[in-house]
């Protein structure tokens, strides 16, 4: 039952001993107690037992729109003006913003500093540099927006074309730990929606997460993703074939950042969870006060907050 994912704490249950409680004499010794893959009819109870069905991975996509400027009005006036600014940085600066090919060389300039990015997580995964040889043999799946200084890489994305999806998606992307951090990553990704839109692709993806924000992917990581544009929905409405569905239960906070979040799947009208594109974000706090508004998004259906006791 208790077991460790990349360094959480959880309880594995099957439904019935999530509905029984047989969790419960582990409470103080995981974080999150987990049903993974729970019959739809069963989900009403799992609720009524303060679980949240949901999907298990959510991928994040935008339109590319007709035009950069139709794509940025759906931004909130603040974010416009900060992807302005990170532009205007980016050209005094005089720093390069290019499209460039996937092969070795760029590879051996951008893994080290991928490396690097990865190596400052907690539960970091260099996934880009175990698929270096696959990369170099799909390369012409691909095509990289860099940023240079010089001939220097300070900051890179390579990006997937489908053509079955009609998407392009941002697979990896790293740019160098300094204060131009934030203002590359807005440059770099603004660029690759420029460069799908120009190869006629109707949809950007900046990736997929999985859905508990404050683990591997931080709630810091869900709020940059929603000031760009981008929204997030379950993956298997993009790709039938990846992820599923689990309920979580969020009892601790040890090893997760406080707050921590999922994006469950919203009731219909009569309070059942509905698998669909609908989603609601389920945050888990010890404050009671804590600041909402990073993590509302117009295509949320609301935000709840659940309190948490501190850790004995």
């Amino acid at each position: 039952m208790r077991t460790m994912a990349f360094g959480v704490p959880m309880a594995v249950v099957d439904v019935d001993e999530a509905l029984a409680g047989a969790w419960r004499p582990h409470r103080f010794d995981v974080d999150v107690v987990r049903v993974q893959d729970p019959p739809v009819d069963r989900w009403p109870d799992l609720v009524a037992a303060g679980f949240f069905p949901k999907p298990q991975v959510l991928t994040w996509r935008a339109a590319s729109a007709a035009s950069e400027e139709e794509f940025v009005a759906r931004l909130s006036g603040k974010d416009r003006q900060n992807l302005r600014t990170a532009r205007r940085r980016t050209v005094e600066s005089g720093l390069s913003v290019k499209v460039e090919q996937v092969d070795s060389a760029l590879l051996d300039a951008f893994l080290p500093l991928y490396e690097a990015g990865i190596a400052r997580m907690t539960h970091g995964l260099a996934i880009a540099t175990q698929n270096r040889e696959t990369l170099l043999a799909e390369a012409d799946d691909y095509f990289a927006v860099c940023i240079r200084d010089g001939d220097d890489l300070v900051g890179a994305s390579l990006n997937q074309q489908s053509h079955t999806r009609d998407e392009v998606r941002a697979r990896f992307s790293t740019t160098v730990p300094d204060q131009r951090q934030a203002s590359l990553a807005k440059v770099l990704y603004l660029e690759v929606v420029e460069v799908a839109r120009q190869r006629g692709f109707g949809w950007v993806s900046l990736g997929s997460d999985p859905n508990l924000y404050g683990h591997l992917a931080k709630p810091g990581l869900f709020g940059f993703k929603n000031r760009l544009g981008f929204s997030a929905i379950p993956s298997h409405l993009v790709d039938p074939d990846s992820g599923s569905d689990q309920a979580d239960r969020i009892v601790g906070l040890s090893a997760l950042t406080d707050p921590s979040f999922v994006l469950s799947y919203a009731p219909d009208a009569d309070g059942t969870p509905h698998r669909g594109e609908r989603l609601r974000l389920e945050l888990f706090t010890t404050d009671p006060t804590v600041d909402q508004r990073p993590y509302r998004a117009d295509y949320l259906d609301g935000v709840d907050v659940h309190r948490v006791a501190r850790r004995p």
